[in-house]
Protein backbone atom coordinates (compact mmCIF):
# COMPACT_ATOMS: atom_id res chain seq x y z
CA UNK A 1 0.00 0.00 0.00
CA UNK A 2 1.27 3.46 -1.01
CA UNK A 3 -0.20 6.91 0.65
CA UNK A 4 -0.38 10.08 -1.35
CA UNK A 5 2.47 12.08 -0.06
CA UNK A 6 1.93 15.79 0.21
CA UNK A 7 4.06 16.89 -3.01
CA UNK A 8 2.30 14.35 -5.04
CA UNK A 9 -0.66 16.65 -4.93
CA UNK A 10 -1.21 20.58 -6.01
CA UNK A 11 -4.56 21.40 -4.46
CA UNK A 12 -4.56 25.46 -5.40
CA UNK A 13 -5.86 27.23 -2.40
CA UNK A 14 -7.65 29.47 -4.80
CA UNK A 15 -10.75 27.56 -4.52
CA UNK A 16 -10.76 29.00 -1.04
CA UNK A 17 -9.30 32.46 -2.34
CA UNK A 18 -9.99 34.64 -5.65
CA UNK A 19 -9.23 32.83 -8.05
CA UNK A 20 -6.12 34.94 -9.69
CA UNK A 21 -3.95 34.71 -6.89
CA UNK A 22 -2.37 31.82 -8.80
CA UNK A 23 -0.15 31.64 -11.98
CA UNK A 24 -1.77 29.58 -14.61
CA UNK A 25 -0.86 25.83 -14.48
CA UNK A 26 0.36 25.15 -18.02
CA UNK A 27 1.32 21.63 -16.30
CA UNK A 28 -2.40 20.71 -16.97
CA UNK A 29 -2.04 20.89 -20.75
CA UNK A 30 -0.55 18.58 -23.47
CA UNK A 31 2.77 20.37 -24.87
CA UNK A 32 0.83 21.83 -28.31
CA UNK A 33 -1.63 23.68 -25.93
CA UNK A 34 1.41 24.97 -23.57
CA UNK A 35 2.87 27.10 -26.32
CA UNK A 36 0.06 28.89 -27.08
CA UNK A 37 -0.83 29.63 -23.82
CA UNK A 38 2.84 30.44 -23.02
CA UNK A 39 2.91 33.20 -26.11
CA UNK A 40 -0.21 34.49 -24.46
CA UNK A 41 1.46 34.63 -20.91
CA UNK A 42 4.26 35.99 -22.38
CA UNK A 43 4.44 39.81 -21.04
CA UNK A 44 5.06 43.23 -23.06
CA UNK A 45 8.31 45.54 -22.46
CA UNK A 46 5.87 48.09 -22.04
CA UNK A 47 3.91 46.09 -19.83
CA UNK A 48 7.14 45.17 -17.33
CA UNK A 49 7.88 48.72 -17.64
CA UNK A 50 4.37 50.11 -16.85
CA UNK A 51 2.49 47.13 -16.04
CA UNK A 52 4.28 47.23 -12.79
CA UNK A 53 4.90 48.59 -9.31
CA UNK A 54 8.71 48.29 -9.64
CA UNK A 55 8.99 49.35 -12.68
CA UNK A 56 6.47 52.44 -12.33
CA UNK A 57 8.97 53.08 -9.23
CA UNK A 58 12.11 52.86 -11.48
CA UNK A 59 10.71 55.61 -14.29
CA UNK A 60 9.58 57.72 -12.23
CA UNK A 61 12.55 57.98 -10.00
CA UNK A 62 14.76 58.29 -12.96
CA UNK A 63 12.78 60.86 -14.34
CA UNK A 64 13.43 62.93 -11.26
CA UNK A 65 16.70 62.48 -10.64
CA UNK A 66 17.97 63.11 -14.56
CA UNK A 67 15.67 66.35 -14.58
CA UNK A 68 17.10 67.84 -10.83
CA UNK A 69 20.65 66.25 -12.16
CA UNK A 70 19.94 68.24 -15.62
CA UNK A 71 18.53 71.40 -13.98
CA UNK A 72 20.71 71.99 -11.08
CA UNK A 73 23.88 71.03 -13.44
CA UNK A 74 22.34 73.47 -16.17
CA UNK A 75 21.82 76.41 -13.67
CA UNK A 76 25.25 75.98 -12.27
CA UNK A 77 27.05 76.58 -15.47
CA UNK A 78 24.65 79.23 -16.43
CA UNK A 79 25.84 81.19 -13.42
CA UNK A 80 29.27 79.82 -13.91
CA UNK A 81 29.76 81.71 -16.93
CA UNK A 82 28.18 84.44 -16.00
CA UNK A 83 30.07 85.33 -13.22
CA UNK A 84 32.92 84.83 -15.27
CA UNK A 85 31.94 87.28 -17.72
CA UNK A 86 31.08 89.55 -14.83
CA UNK A 87 34.37 88.73 -13.30
CA UNK A 88 36.17 90.05 -16.15
CA UNK A 89 34.11 93.38 -16.21
CA UNK A 90 35.14 93.80 -13.07
CA UNK A 91 38.72 93.30 -14.41
CA UNK A 92 38.33 95.51 -17.20
CA UNK A 93 37.01 97.97 -14.82
CA UNK A 94 39.66 98.45 -12.00
CA UNK A 95 42.30 98.42 -15.26
CA UNK A 96 40.05 101.43 -16.45
CA UNK A 97 40.02 103.52 -13.55
CA UNK A 98 43.14 102.87 -12.88
CA UNK A 99 44.77 104.45 -16.04
CA UNK A 100 42.03 107.16 -16.04
CA UNK A 101 43.97 108.52 -12.72
CA UNK A 102 47.30 108.76 -13.93
CA UNK A 103 46.22 110.32 -16.80
CA UNK A 104 43.89 113.09 -14.91
CA UNK A 105 47.51 113.54 -13.27
CA UNK A 106 49.69 114.15 -16.80
CA UNK A 107 47.19 115.31 -19.50
CA UNK A 108 46.83 113.86 -22.96
CA UNK A 109 48.77 116.56 -24.81
CA UNK A 110 52.55 114.95 -24.08
CA UNK A 111 52.42 111.99 -26.69
CA UNK A 112 55.24 110.31 -25.35
CA UNK A 113 53.77 110.46 -21.68
CA UNK A 114 50.52 109.04 -22.79
CA UNK A 115 52.56 106.25 -24.45
CA UNK A 116 54.01 105.23 -22.00
CA UNK A 117 51.18 105.26 -19.54
CA UNK A 118 49.62 102.94 -21.87
CA UNK A 119 52.05 100.77 -22.24
CA UNK A 120 52.98 100.48 -18.24
CA UNK A 121 48.87 99.58 -18.00
CA UNK A 122 49.15 97.33 -21.38
CA UNK A 123 49.66 93.07 -20.70
CA UNK A 124 49.42 90.43 -23.31
CA UNK A 125 45.46 90.55 -22.19
CA UNK A 126 44.64 94.10 -22.20
CA UNK A 127 45.43 96.71 -24.71
CA UNK A 128 44.56 100.81 -23.82
CA UNK A 129 44.64 103.53 -26.97
CA UNK A 130 43.63 106.92 -27.11
CA UNK A 131 41.40 108.25 -29.54
CA UNK A 132 42.35 111.63 -31.16
CA UNK A 133 39.49 113.80 -32.28
CA UNK A 134 41.36 113.94 -35.53
CA UNK A 135 40.76 110.21 -35.61
CA UNK A 136 44.32 109.42 -35.18
CA UNK A 137 45.24 106.54 -32.55
CA UNK A 138 48.41 106.55 -30.18
CA UNK A 139 49.14 103.17 -29.42
CA UNK A 140 52.17 101.93 -26.72
CA UNK A 141 54.82 101.12 -28.27
CA UNK A 142 56.59 98.10 -27.46
CA UNK A 143 58.08 94.68 -29.32
CA UNK A 144 56.24 92.08 -26.97
CA UNK A 145 52.98 93.38 -26.95
CA UNK A 146 50.55 91.67 -29.63
CA UNK A 147 48.03 94.37 -30.52
CA UNK A 148 45.18 93.49 -33.08
CA UNK A 149 44.43 96.36 -34.65
CA UNK A 150 41.31 94.30 -36.18
CA UNK A 151 40.14 94.29 -32.31
CA UNK A 152 40.53 98.08 -31.73
CA UNK A 153 38.51 98.72 -34.87
CA UNK A 154 36.04 96.55 -33.55
CA UNK A 155 35.46 98.04 -30.42
CA UNK A 156 35.29 101.55 -32.03
CA UNK A 157 33.00 100.27 -34.25
CA UNK A 158 31.05 98.22 -31.98
CA UNK A 159 30.14 101.97 -29.84
CA UNK A 160 29.56 104.35 -32.94
CA UNK A 161 27.91 106.67 -30.33
CA UNK A 162 30.91 106.46 -28.45
CA UNK A 163 28.75 106.09 -25.03
CA UNK A 164 31.29 106.29 -21.90
CA UNK A 165 31.31 103.34 -19.53
CA UNK A 166 29.52 101.25 -22.36
CA UNK A 167 30.99 97.69 -22.39
CA UNK A 168 30.52 95.43 -25.82
CA UNK A 169 31.47 92.01 -26.11
CA UNK A 170 33.55 91.53 -29.79
CA UNK A 171 34.09 87.68 -30.88
CA UNK A 172 36.53 87.66 -34.03
CA UNK A 173 37.30 83.81 -35.44
CA UNK A 174 37.80 81.90 -32.14
CA UNK A 175 39.04 85.28 -30.19
CA UNK A 176 36.54 87.23 -27.73
CA UNK A 177 36.92 90.46 -26.60
CA UNK A 178 35.45 93.32 -23.94
CA UNK A 179 36.21 96.50 -24.90
CA UNK A 180 35.08 99.96 -23.01
CA UNK A 181 35.54 103.21 -23.43
CA UNK A 182 37.07 104.87 -20.17
CA UNK A 183 36.85 108.28 -20.70
CA UNK A 184 36.77 111.08 -22.93
CA UNK A 185 39.15 114.03 -21.91
CA UNK A 186 37.71 117.89 -22.85
CA UNK A 187 40.44 118.38 -25.68
CA UNK A 188 38.22 115.73 -27.07
CA UNK A 189 40.36 112.77 -27.30
CA UNK A 190 38.77 109.40 -25.89
CA UNK A 191 40.51 106.56 -24.10
CA UNK A 192 40.10 102.94 -25.08
CA UNK A 193 40.46 99.55 -22.97
CA UNK A 194 40.21 96.24 -24.75
CA UNK A 195 40.86 92.96 -23.07
CA UNK A 196 40.89 89.25 -24.48
CA UNK A 197 38.88 87.05 -22.24
CA UNK A 198 39.08 84.00 -24.60
CA UNK A 199 41.71 82.24 -22.28
CA UNK A 200 39.15 82.68 -19.51
CA UNK A 201 36.36 80.70 -21.94
CA UNK A 202 38.53 78.09 -23.13
CA UNK A 203 39.13 77.02 -19.31
CA UNK A 204 35.45 77.47 -18.80
CA UNK A 205 34.90 75.23 -21.20
CA UNK A 206 37.23 72.76 -20.38
CA UNK A 207 35.46 73.24 -16.76
CA UNK A 208 32.09 72.09 -18.42
CA UNK A 209 33.32 69.22 -20.15
CA UNK A 210 34.84 67.93 -16.93
CA UNK A 211 31.77 68.96 -14.97
CA UNK A 212 29.58 66.85 -17.67
CA UNK A 213 31.81 64.20 -17.17
CA UNK A 214 31.83 63.79 -13.56
CA UNK A 215 27.67 64.75 -13.99
CA UNK A 216 27.12 61.52 -16.38
CA UNK A 217 29.55 59.65 -13.90
CA UNK A 218 26.88 60.77 -10.41
CA UNK A 219 24.04 59.93 -13.07
CA UNK A 220 24.60 56.75 -13.93
CA UNK A 221 25.73 56.15 -9.82
CA UNK A 222 22.90 57.50 -8.98
CA UNK A 223 20.78 55.39 -10.86
CA UNK A 224 22.01 52.43 -10.26
CA UNK A 225 21.58 52.92 -6.40
CA UNK A 226 18.13 53.90 -7.01
CA UNK A 227 17.46 50.99 -8.70
CA UNK A 228 18.89 49.16 -5.67
CA UNK A 229 16.55 50.65 -3.62
CA UNK A 230 13.60 50.28 -5.48
CA UNK A 231 14.05 46.83 -5.45
CA UNK A 232 14.30 46.69 -2.05
CA UNK A 233 11.41 48.38 -1.88
CA UNK A 234 9.40 46.03 -3.98
CA UNK A 235 11.31 42.82 -2.75
CA UNK A 236 8.57 42.34 0.34
CA UNK A 237 5.85 42.84 -2.33
CA UNK A 238 7.51 40.38 -4.71
CA UNK A 239 7.90 37.87 -1.73
CA UNK A 240 4.49 38.06 -0.94
CA UNK A 241 3.34 37.39 -4.74
CA UNK A 242 5.94 34.52 -4.84
CA UNK A 243 4.34 33.00 -1.68
CA UNK A 244 0.35 33.36 -2.61
CA UNK A 245 2.14 31.38 -5.95
CA UNK A 246 3.42 28.60 -4.68
CA UNK A 247 0.48 28.24 -1.72
CA UNK A 248 -1.23 25.10 -1.74
CA UNK A 249 -3.91 23.26 0.67
CA UNK A 250 -0.91 21.39 2.10
CA UNK A 251 0.94 24.39 3.21
CA UNK A 252 -1.66 26.71 4.18
CA UNK A 253 -1.51 25.78 7.58
CA UNK A 254 2.51 26.67 7.90
CA UNK A 255 2.93 28.94 5.01
CA UNK A 256 3.63 32.68 6.38
CA UNK A 257 5.83 35.76 4.88
CA UNK A 258 8.52 36.67 6.91
CA UNK A 259 9.28 40.13 6.77
CA UNK A 260 11.77 41.27 9.59
CA UNK A 261 11.83 45.40 8.06
CA UNK A 262 10.69 47.00 5.53
CA UNK A 263 8.32 50.28 4.64
CA UNK A 264 5.49 51.15 7.39
CA UNK A 265 2.71 49.92 4.51
CA UNK A 266 4.37 46.92 3.22
CA UNK A 267 4.60 45.52 6.98
CA UNK A 268 1.14 46.04 7.52
CA UNK A 269 0.32 44.22 4.31
CA UNK A 270 2.73 41.58 5.43
CA UNK A 271 0.91 41.00 9.16
CA UNK A 272 -2.66 41.59 7.43
CA UNK A 273 -1.63 38.41 4.78
CA UNK A 274 -0.19 36.52 7.78
CA UNK A 275 -4.01 37.07 9.42
CA UNK A 276 -5.85 36.08 6.23
CA UNK A 277 -3.59 32.88 6.18
CA UNK A 278 -4.41 31.71 9.83
CA UNK A 279 -8.16 32.25 8.88
CA UNK A 280 -7.69 30.43 5.80
CA UNK A 281 -6.20 27.76 7.17
CA UNK A 282 -8.65 27.48 9.65
CA UNK A 283 -11.48 27.31 7.17
CA UNK A 284 -10.25 25.20 5.00
CA UNK A 285 -10.01 22.71 8.33
CA UNK A 286 -13.34 22.79 9.06
CA UNK A 287 -14.24 22.95 5.72
CA UNK A 288 -12.09 19.16 5.35
CA UNK A 289 -13.45 17.64 8.28
CA UNK A 290 -17.42 18.99 7.22
CA UNK A 291 -16.92 16.90 4.28
CA UNK A 292 -15.05 13.79 5.25
CA UNK A 293 -17.72 13.64 8.11
CA UNK A 294 -21.01 14.33 5.92
CA UNK A 295 -19.53 12.37 3.03
CA UNK A 296 -18.90 9.17 5.60
CA UNK A 297 -22.55 9.29 7.16
CA UNK A 298 -24.34 9.51 3.86
CA UNK A 299 -22.54 6.77 2.02
CA UNK A 300 -24.03 3.99 4.00
CA UNK A 301 -27.55 5.35 4.17
CA UNK A 302 -27.33 5.66 0.56
CA UNK A 303 -25.87 2.62 -0.36
CA UNK A 304 -28.93 0.74 1.57
CA UNK A 305 -31.34 3.12 -0.30
CA UNK A 306 -29.85 1.72 -3.61
CA UNK A 307 -30.24 -1.59 -2.51
CA UNK A 308 -33.69 -1.78 -1.40
CA UNK A 309 -34.88 0.26 -4.42
CA UNK A 310 -33.13 -2.64 -6.77
CA UNK A 311 -34.38 -5.13 -4.89
CA UNK A 312 -38.20 -3.78 -4.90
CA UNK A 313 -37.85 -3.23 -8.79
CA UNK A 314 -36.71 -7.28 -9.19
CA UNK A 315 -38.93 -8.60 -7.03
CA UNK A 316 -42.09 -6.17 -7.76
CA UNK A 317 -44.09 -8.46 -10.38
CA UNK A 318 -47.31 -6.27 -9.13
CA UNK A 319 -45.66 -2.73 -9.91
CA UNK A 320 -47.02 -0.84 -12.42
CA UNK A 321 -45.20 0.40 -15.16
CA UNK A 322 -45.03 4.15 -13.94
CA UNK A 323 -44.11 2.91 -10.68
CA UNK A 324 -41.05 0.58 -11.86
CA UNK A 325 -39.93 3.89 -14.03
CA UNK A 326 -40.13 5.89 -11.18
CA UNK A 327 -37.86 3.19 -9.05
CA UNK A 328 -35.37 3.09 -11.46
CA UNK A 329 -35.24 6.98 -11.38
CA UNK A 330 -34.82 6.75 -7.75
CA UNK A 331 -32.30 3.85 -8.02
CA UNK A 332 -30.24 6.04 -10.39
CA UNK A 333 -29.67 9.08 -8.23
CA UNK A 334 -29.20 7.55 -5.99
CA UNK A 335 -26.11 6.09 -7.84
CA UNK A 336 -25.04 9.22 -8.94
CA UNK A 337 -25.88 10.61 -4.86
CA UNK A 338 -23.07 8.12 -3.95
CA UNK A 339 -20.86 8.30 -6.46
CA UNK A 340 -20.74 12.30 -5.46
CA UNK A 341 -20.47 11.05 -2.06
CA UNK A 342 -17.57 8.84 -3.23
CA UNK A 343 -15.64 11.90 -5.04
CA UNK A 344 -16.08 14.39 -2.23
CA UNK A 345 -14.50 11.39 0.19
CA UNK A 346 -11.74 10.47 -2.06
CA UNK A 347 -11.02 14.46 -2.08
CA UNK A 348 -11.50 15.08 1.58
CA UNK A 349 -9.21 12.07 2.41
CA UNK A 350 -6.40 13.08 -0.33
CA UNK A 351 -6.48 16.65 1.42
CA UNK A 352 -5.56 15.44 4.75
CA UNK A 353 -3.08 13.21 3.26
CA UNK A 354 -5.40 9.92 3.88
CA UNK A 355 -5.99 8.78 0.56
CA UNK A 356 -4.30 4.91 -0.06
CA UNK A 357 -3.57 3.76 -3.28
CA UNK A 358 -2.11 0.23 -4.28
CA UNK A 359 0.84 0.52 -6.52
CA UNK A 360 1.73 -2.37 -8.31
CA UNK A 361 2.74 -3.61 -11.93
CA UNK A 362 -0.57 -3.81 -13.98
CA UNK A 363 -0.55 -5.02 -17.82
CA UNK A 364 -2.33 -1.92 -19.37
CA UNK A 365 -4.01 -3.72 -22.11
CA UNK A 366 -5.94 -5.69 -19.73
CA UNK A 367 -6.95 -2.83 -18.10
CA UNK A 368 -8.39 -0.95 -21.34
CA UNK A 369 -9.98 -3.92 -22.34
CA UNK A 370 -12.11 -4.26 -18.92
CA UNK A 371 -13.02 -0.65 -19.34
CA UNK A 372 -13.94 -1.29 -22.97
CA UNK A 373 -16.18 -3.62 -21.85
CA UNK A 374 -17.49 -2.15 -19.31
CA UNK A 375 -18.20 1.18 -20.76
CA UNK A 376 -19.95 -0.63 -23.96
CA UNK A 377 -22.47 -2.15 -21.50
CA UNK A 378 -23.91 1.36 -20.44
CA UNK A 379 -23.10 3.58 -23.92
CA UNK A 380 -25.66 4.16 -25.98
CA UNK A 381 -22.27 4.85 -28.55
CA UNK A 382 -19.45 3.18 -30.10
CA UNK A 383 -16.44 3.14 -28.39
CA UNK A 384 -13.17 2.16 -30.37
CA UNK A 385 -10.49 0.39 -28.33
CA UNK A 386 -6.78 0.98 -29.76
CA UNK A 387 -4.01 -1.32 -28.47
CA UNK A 388 -0.31 -0.99 -29.94
CA UNK A 389 0.48 -3.12 -33.00
CA UNK A 390 3.08 -4.98 -31.42
CA UNK A 391 2.65 -7.70 -28.80
CA UNK A 392 5.79 -6.74 -27.18
CA UNK A 393 3.82 -2.95 -26.76
CA UNK A 394 0.38 -4.91 -25.82
CA UNK A 395 2.56 -6.75 -23.23
CA UNK A 396 3.56 -3.21 -21.40
CA UNK A 397 3.47 -3.17 -18.16
CA UNK A 398 3.33 -0.25 -15.66
CA UNK A 399 2.76 0.73 -12.20
CA UNK A 400 -0.39 1.48 -10.86
CA UNK A 401 -3.32 0.79 -9.25
CA UNK A 402 -5.48 -1.96 -10.97
CA UNK A 403 -8.88 -0.47 -9.52
CA UNK A 404 -8.37 3.19 -9.28
CA UNK A 405 -7.09 3.11 -12.94
CA UNK A 406 -10.29 1.57 -14.04
CA UNK A 407 -12.11 4.12 -12.29
CA UNK A 408 -10.36 6.83 -13.85
CA UNK A 409 -10.49 5.90 -17.19
CA UNK A 410 -14.86 5.04 -16.54
CA UNK A 411 -14.70 8.65 -15.41
CA UNK A 412 -13.04 9.69 -18.48
CA UNK A 413 -15.20 7.69 -21.12
CA UNK A 414 -18.12 8.68 -19.02
CA UNK A 415 -17.15 12.36 -19.22
CA UNK A 416 -16.23 11.57 -23.48
CA UNK A 417 -19.96 10.79 -23.35
CA UNK A 418 -21.40 13.19 -21.81
CA UNK A 419 -20.33 16.27 -24.05
CA UNK A 420 -20.51 14.38 -26.78
CA UNK A 421 -23.43 14.66 -29.74
CA UNK A 422 -25.26 11.23 -30.28
CA UNK A 423 -23.79 8.61 -32.38
CA UNK A 424 -20.67 10.18 -32.33
CA UNK A 425 -17.66 7.48 -31.38
CA UNK A 426 -14.78 7.68 -28.56
CA UNK A 427 -11.73 6.85 -29.01
CA UNK A 428 -9.69 4.95 -26.25
CA UNK A 429 -6.28 4.87 -27.18
CA UNK A 430 -2.88 3.16 -25.87
CA UNK A 431 0.53 4.21 -26.78
CA UNK A 432 3.70 4.23 -26.01
CA UNK A 433 6.13 7.17 -25.02
CA UNK A 434 9.90 8.07 -24.61
CA UNK A 435 9.93 7.71 -20.64
CA UNK A 436 6.12 6.39 -20.22
CA UNK A 437 2.93 4.71 -21.26
CA UNK A 438 0.48 7.17 -22.51
CA UNK A 439 -3.48 6.07 -22.52
CA UNK A 440 -5.43 8.66 -24.14
CA UNK A 441 -9.34 9.55 -24.49
CA UNK A 442 -10.30 10.93 -27.42
CA UNK A 443 -13.87 12.37 -28.10
CA UNK A 444 -15.55 14.47 -30.82
CA UNK A 445 -17.82 16.39 -28.21
CA UNK A 446 -17.92 20.12 -27.80
CA UNK A 447 -14.59 20.97 -26.51
CA UNK A 448 -13.57 23.24 -24.19
CA UNK A 449 -12.30 26.83 -24.46
CA UNK A 450 -8.87 27.73 -25.11
CA UNK A 451 -8.76 30.16 -21.94
CA UNK A 452 -10.36 27.39 -19.55
CA UNK A 453 -8.16 24.98 -20.11
CA UNK A 454 -5.94 25.32 -17.32
CA UNK A 455 -8.87 25.64 -14.79
CA UNK A 456 -10.01 22.30 -16.25
CA UNK A 457 -9.26 19.93 -13.29
CA UNK A 458 -10.21 22.59 -10.37
CA UNK A 459 -13.26 21.65 -8.55
CA UNK A 460 -16.77 22.39 -8.68
CA UNK A 461 -15.88 23.61 -12.18
CA UNK A 462 -17.35 23.31 -15.36
CA UNK A 463 -16.92 24.79 -18.92
CA UNK A 464 -19.01 27.52 -19.55
CA UNK A 465 -19.87 25.82 -22.82
CA UNK A 466 -21.16 22.89 -20.67
CA UNK A 467 -25.01 22.02 -21.34
CA UNK A 468 -27.08 22.91 -18.24
CA UNK A 469 -27.16 19.71 -15.44
CA UNK A 470 -24.11 17.74 -16.61
CA UNK A 471 -22.38 17.07 -13.21
CA UNK A 472 -20.99 18.58 -9.76
CA UNK A 473 -17.94 19.70 -11.40
CA UNK A 474 -15.80 17.43 -9.12
CA UNK A 475 -15.11 14.26 -11.66
CA UNK A 476 -12.20 15.54 -13.17
CA UNK A 477 -10.42 16.64 -9.86
CA UNK A 478 -10.80 12.92 -8.59
CA UNK A 479 -9.22 11.83 -11.91
CA UNK A 480 -6.04 14.30 -11.65
CA UNK A 481 -5.85 13.07 -7.98
CA UNK A 482 -5.81 9.11 -8.85
CA UNK A 483 -3.62 9.70 -11.57
CA UNK A 484 -1.15 11.62 -9.47
CA UNK A 485 -1.32 9.61 -6.49
CA UNK A 486 -0.04 6.48 -8.74
CA UNK A 487 2.50 8.70 -9.42
CA UNK A 488 1.40 9.64 -13.16
CA UNK A 489 0.22 12.46 -14.72
CA UNK A 490 -2.65 14.04 -16.69
CA UNK A 491 -2.70 16.60 -19.15
CA UNK A 492 -5.31 17.93 -21.94
CA UNK A 493 -5.73 19.12 -25.24
CA UNK A 494 -9.36 20.49 -27.23
CA UNK A 495 -10.71 22.79 -29.64
CA UNK A 496 -13.97 24.04 -29.44
CA UNK A 497 -16.91 22.16 -31.93
CA UNK A 498 -13.52 19.53 -32.82
CA UNK A 499 -13.76 17.58 -29.24
CA UNK A 500 -10.94 17.04 -26.81
CA UNK A 501 -8.68 14.76 -25.71
CA UNK A 502 -7.29 13.44 -22.20
CA UNK A 503 -3.77 11.96 -21.91
CA UNK A 504 -3.23 9.56 -18.73
CA UNK A 505 0.65 8.54 -18.62
CA UNK A 506 1.90 6.22 -16.04
CA UNK A 507 5.67 5.39 -15.33
CA UNK A 508 6.74 2.52 -16.65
Amino acid sequence: MATITRPQRAMRVERLMLKGANPPRLAALSPECQENAAMALSPSWRTKLLGSLQGQLQLATYLAVFLGFTGASSVGLWIGQRNLILNNAQELRRSAVAIQACMRKGGTDDRAFVQQELLLHSSMRTSLWVENPDDSLVLPQSDHLEISDEAIQSSMAANPDRVVGRQELIRLGEQLYLSELVQRFPNGARLWISQEVSTNQRAMNDYLALMILIWSGCLVITLMAVSSLVRRIVQPLEQLNAATAQMTAETLASARLPLERGPVEVMQLGRTYNALLERLAQSWSQQRQFVSAVSHELRTPLTIVQGYLNRTVKRGDNLTEAQVRGLRTAEEESIRMRRLMDDLLDLSRGDSGKLSIQSEPVRLADQLEQVADLARSTLQRPLHLELPATVEQRDAIAQADPGRLRQVLLDLVENADKYSPPDRPIRLVMREEPNSHAIDVIDQGIGIPEDELERVFDRFHRASNAPERTGSGLGLSVVKLLVEGMGGSISVCSRLGEGSRFTVQLPR
